[in-house]
């Protein structure tokens, strides 16, 4: 495996994205304590591994893929490049 550094700030965010993902994941595994009921916290702790499954992937998409341009995505076309060319 190869780490890659061009597009560095896409791959910066893409990482800070997936620390989010793995920060939010982590409280909602950990967060609740015995006063929420049963079944919410199975369902946090469900939604918590798919949060830091989510993070994992982000943040090794984010510096193992070789080329970004096909995994994030675009920015919304202007609406100069909508009009029919003359």
């Amino acid at each position: 495996m190869r780490l890659h550094t061009n597009q560095l700030t896409i791959r910066i965010l893409g990482t800070l994205t997936g620390l989010g993902f793995l920060a939010v994941g982590t409280y909602a595994i950990f967060g609740a304590d015995d006063s929420v009921a049963a079944a919410l916290r199975e369902r946090a702790l469900w939604f918590g591994i798919t949060a830091l499954v989510g993070g994992a992937w982000a943040i090794g998409v984010s510096w193992l893929d070789s080329d970004l341009s096909g995994v994030w995505c675009r920015p919304p076309r202007r609406p100069r490049d909508l009009r029919p060319p003359h």
